[in-house]
């Protein structure tokens, strides 16, 4: 297996969009984060005009009306191939179905600036890289088998750190058919709240590492239950870098218990 080539050094870091210009408008507000290390991202995108839900503790209390504004989020996570100024970033998991298209974009750096154009969409955006974001990267990926899913195979995810933030991601148990978005799938078929909640149990955290009081805190995530939670404990953390082949997390969740692997380091 060939190794993937490392990013530039100047890609590392937090990243957060400021604007956007598509075909669909202007947006200056909607919630955007992407989280660059050497090969593996993740990015989270959340609407300005998402509740923040603060009532809810897991997907099994919201409503069918509740679930589907839920599905207008966007994140993924992957590999992140660099050519000249051209980006290429390659899904692994992503939150909206499968695209008819390359997510690729013409990169132009000034200072802790980025103008990405689209290359494959016609698109411009702006990104500001946070300034506690540079530092020591970590990036793993790891499989994880949760007891509310029995007959499924384990769910696959990305855990990547820049500096002082984190972004987590984790897929769902099944796959999406390919689609223009997962709004205009669950206008074309009809599914039933508990299905919603299979379909729409994919998280992206992201958050702090060293925040206060709260260690590893989830600030933003697609499980709007999780902002404000630790995603993990420090002790858990140290175990985890310190494994010697790979790690295996117990723990319990909003909706069963977990046994998550997590496998060496991918870079």
């Amino acid at each position: 297996m060939i190794a993937p080539i490392p990013v530039p050094h100047h890609y590392l870091g937090v990243w957060q969009r400021t604007f956007l210009q598509s075909v669909a408008g202007v947006d200056k507000s909607s919630r955007v984060y992407w989280l660059q290390t050497p090969v593996l991202h993740a990015d989270i995108r959340i609407p300005a005009d998402r509740p923040a839900f603060k009532d809810k503790k897991s997907l099994l209390d919201f409503s069918l009306s509740e679930l589907q504004q839920l599905a207008r989020q966007k994140g993924f996570a992957g590999e992140t191939s660099v050519i000249g100024n051209s980006c290429l970033w390659l899904r692994h998991i992503d939150f909206q179905p499968p695209g008819f298209g390359h997510d690729i974009g013409n990169m132009e750096f000034s200072g802790t600036q980025i103008l990405e154009t689209g290359i494959a969409g016609n698109y411009s955006e702006i990104w500001e890289r946070l300034p506690d974001s540079q530092g020591a990267t970590y990036a793993f990926q790891f499989e994880e088998e949760n007891s509310a899913y029995p007959t499924y195979k384990p769910q696959s995810g990305i855990l990547v750190v820049s500096g002082d933030y984190f972004i987590f991601a984790r897929d769902r148990v099944i796959a999406l058919p390919q689609s223009l978005s997962l709004e205009t799938l669950l206008i074309e078929k009809k599914f039933t709240q508990p299905q919603l909640i299979e379909l729409l149990d994919f998280e992206v955290s992201f958050g702090r590492v060293a925040n206060g009081n709260i260690p590893w805190e989830i600030q933003l995530s697609t499980l709007p239950f999780r902002e404000g939670n630790s995603l993990i404990t420090a002790s858990a953390w140290a175990d985890i870098t310190q494994a010697k082949d790979e790690y295996v997390q117990h723990d319990s969740t909003w909706n069963g218990t977990l046994a998550r692997r997590w496998m060496l380091p991918q870079e």
